[in-house]
């Protein structure tokens, strides 16, 4: 928590003003959250500051981003390993608090952090947060303009998916709201792709691509193979639903099937 609100307070998140007359408070809580590797272990422990969107005015908002589509990754991680391409991962640190916000927002106090002789003060956000309904838009947008100030374009197939190609050099990037899967066959070029995202962004380099919106993905360089599963996933499904000693069956499932 201490973590978490000492990054909002680097980003000038907010500052604490009287009420103005006539105008209310967006509620906030604290979100926990563990994060676990591929096989389980803990990453880290994740506190999160979050504002009640559900008590946001909406008359001015505007909550629609696209994400890349499973269908996207799939044929670019094919690409990828056909050509040995290189497959990295990034994501946003802090997501939501690069954004300015249009908007006049206020915020109560978080819990735990409420500065002592000044709690009749509020929040008024200069920055985006999590929960608060425009948030994702906007880092979407900010993202889009960084990109194509680069050079990379959308790809007219997918809007999540931009693409940049000289000469020889091919390049991906796939966003999924605040996560990058970026794909290139020149190992330079990636590296100058990364540092320019976290010089503009508070970006986490995750290294090679490994585990992913719950796809664990494996790699042969040599037979330039890339197998793609979801182990992990099917496991919690059926510790969730008291089947973790049901018995496999060597039939697959009909997918056009709709439970």
């Amino acid at each position: 928590m201490q973590e978490e609100h000492d990054s909002l307070m680097t980003n000038n998140t907010w500052t604490l003003i009287p009420l103005p007359g006539g105008t209310k408070t967006v509620s906030c809580k604290w979100v926990f959250k563990i994060n676990q590797g591929a096989n389980g272990e803990v990453e880290r422990y994740k506190a999160r500051l979050v504002a009640r969107g559900f008590t946001q005015p909406t008359k001015w908002i505007t909550t629609i981003v696209p994400v890349a589509k499973f269908t996207s990754i799939r044929c670019i991680l094919a690409l990828a390993a056909l050509e040995d391409m290189e497959i990295h991962q990034m994501d946003v640190k802090t997501t939501f608090f690069n954004d300015e916000l249009e908007e006049e927002i206020y915020m109560e106090q978080p819990q735990g952090f409420v500065h002592q002789g000044s709690e009749h003060l509020v929040c008024k956000l200069h920055k985006s947060l999590y929960g608060l309904k425009q948030s994702p838009r906007e880092l979407n947008q900010k993202l889009y303009a960084f990109l194509k100030s680069i050079q990379f374009m959308k790809s007219e197939a997918d809007p999540s998916v931009y693409v940049t190609q000289v000469g020889d050099v091919k390049f991906f990037i796939m966003v999924y709201v605040d996560d990058l899967i970026l794909v290139c066959n020149d190992q330079t070029k990636l590296l100058q792709i990364k540092e320019e995202l976290s010089q503009k962004f508070e970006m986490k380099d995750l290294g090679e691509l490994h585990f992913f919106l719950a796809m664990e993905v494996e790699r042969n360089h040599d037979q330039r193979l890339l197998c793609i599963n979801q182990v992990k996933y099917f496991k919690e499904i059926l510790k969730r639903f008291l089947m973790e000693e049901c018995k496999p069956i060597g039939v697959p499932f009909d997918p056009k099937v709709k439970l």
